[in-house]
């Protein structure tokens, strides 16, 4: 499927759908409690005879939306901050809204003002504010889409779609259809339906997108925030009254969302769109868990990666090889040797490949193996300053990075169905902290995919980036994207360039330095 790209309006992406620009900015496990220390004893003393503290299992991390959020601004500006009313808060390099964008803040996200007041602008913006780096149009004819007002009442509120740290910026789910509304009704007033909860699995374009959707409903996590109250006049970012109802989240639609609250006698969560949603009409989607490997002097290509399924090891017995019994999990990676053993057995020819753990062998047909690039560097990065380049393998659904010619990360990826990801060399063009996709014009209201994190647009409306609906890394899922891991997104989004300063939602590739070269291949 082919997408239209409406220059200046949507930035379109892809994950069976694509995407306007909407762009947004694991606590780590807490220690587990081993006991107090043993007391100190001589030398003669026998510390066997004292029974050692039983270890505790470390509890769950803390919910980052629970108590403590939203987070205080960082006290790091005297000037004052600068923040996003809405989509297009552009960071731009001069004072003149036709200047090309350097990035963006997203919506409810500020950063500092490196100095005090305004600067007189040009084209649509008569008054900017000065960034680090650039501007940001604080006076526009038409919608005003940034304020130095950190206390307006929407800015306040958007304060509570404050992304996490880590690699999911929200909680995420899928919609058995619901409504979004602007503020919880009084139970009296509550008259739309949610869907039924039993639904059956995803087919066609859109199958796998709910694997990870969980039956448990979701649970509060802290109080209600006052400003989504029956009684809070929330006005939207130019100060006009809102009606209760914004619009209905469709069956199969997926959400972010960030604290989960009881009002009403019921549960609702509030949406990264400033709206709230009951609960009951959502199912939350489970964490995945998965991610990529680090490559070191010690644990180099050729590597193998389990898909799809378990798969069996196999020993030597003469001249045939028969399973151990034990299997390789999947999603696992397992260190080969680059040894092959070829056999011929009722007519097929089987591969045996050798792997660094003595005595076993993986048939070649059960893995993807990542090997070095047998055509070396590409010229593109051999000629730019940059040595830092991605290889997509299509077909092997593999992702590896690269400085020069040695490989220091390999994943497992998921390319588009039915030939759905273009090969070609191409560069990252700009990455976004989240992004919501979706084939319409303006605000969705039929199909979309809310704040995908870590996505880095390399051929417009193909996209690198997390997919936090899915797990079947390695596998054909999407509508031309290359899927990852939430973790491995963060990682290669961190690792490529152009960095994304501090505070900001999204950055151009052009006009900050270039982007990562990017590889599609089979």
């Amino acid at each position: 499927m082919r997408w239209q790209l409406a220059i200046g309006l949507i930035t379109l992406g892809c994950s069976g759908v694509a995407s306007p620009d909407a762009s947004q900015p694991n606590p780590a496990q807490p220690m587990p409690d081993v006991g107090p220390a043993p007391s100190a004893v001589g030398p003669t003393e026998a510390l066997a005879t004292t029974e050692p503290s039983p270890r505790k299992p470390p509890g769950p991390p803390p919910d980052p939306f629970g108590a403590g959020y939203p987070p205080a601004l960082a006290d790091d500006a005297p000037h004052g901050r600068v923040g996003g009313l809405t989509w297009g808060a552009w960071i731009q390099g001069k004072p003149d809204s036709r200047s090309l964008p350097l990035g963006s803040i997203r919506v409810g996200g500020s950063i500092p003002l490196t100095e005090p007041g305004e600067v007189s602008g040009l084209g649509k913006c008569s008054k900017f504010a000065r960034v680090a780096l650039g501007f940001v149009c604080t006076k526009r004819r038409g919608l005003q889409r940034a304020t130095t007002n950190m206390n307006a009442s929407w800015i306040k509120a958007a304060r509570w779609t404050t992304p996490a740290p880590g690699p999911f910026p929200y909680e995420y789910a899928m919609s058995v259809g619901a409504p979004m509304l602007t503020r919880v009704p009084l139970a009296a007033d509550f008259k739309w339906k949610t869907g039924n909860r039993k639904t059956k699995r995803l087919r066609g374009w859109a199958a796998g997108h709910d694997e990870l959707a969980q039956e448990e409903p979701i649970q509060p996590n802290g109080p209600m925030p006052p400003e989504f109250a029956h009684d809070a006049d929330l006005r939207n970012p130019w100060g006009k009254s809102q009606s209760v109802y914004f619009k209905r989240v469709p069956k199969d639609v997926m959400i972010a969302y960030t604290r989960a609250f009881e009002a009403q006698g019921q549960t609702y969560v509030v949406s990264s769109n400033m709206t709230v949603v009951p609960a009951a009409g959502l199912k939350r989607f489970k964490r995945s868990k998965f991610q990529g490997l680090k490559l070191t002097p010690e644990l180099t290509l050729p590597i193998g990666w389990i898909r799809k399924k378990p798969r069996p090891k196999y020993k030597r017995e003469g001249d045939e090889f028969v399973p151990t019994g034990e299997q390789f999990a999947v999603r696992t990676h397992v260190p080969l040797t680059g040894e092959e053993i070829k056999v011929k057995k009722n007519k097929q020819r089987l591969r045996y490949l050798e792997t660094r753990e003595p005595g076993i062998y993986v048939l070649s047909s059960d893995v993807s193996v990542d090997r070095v690039r047998e055509k070396g560097t590409p010229w593109e990065v051999k000629r730019a300053k940059e040595t830092k380049w991605i290889r997509v393998r299509v077909v092997q659904g593999l992702l590896t990075l690269y400085e020069g010619d040695k490989p220091t990360f390999s994943t497992l990826m998921s390319p588009g169905k039915e030939g759905a990801t273009p090969y070609g060399r191409y560069r990252i063009e700009s990455k976004h902290h989240v992004t919501t996709m979706t084939t319409e014009m303006g605000e969705p209201r039929k199909n979309w995919i809310a704040d995908v994190p870590w996505t880095m647009y390399f051929k417009r409306p193909y996209a690198i980036h997390g997919a936090y609906w899915h797990e079947d890394f390695g596998m054909k899922k999407s509508g031309g994207c290359v899927n990852l891991s939430p973790i491995d997104a963060k990682y290669v989004f961190e690792w490529a360039n152009p960095a994304m300063p501090d505070g900001w939602g999204s950055v151009q590739a052009y006009p900050m330095g270039g982007g990562t070269f990017v590889l599609v291949e089979a």
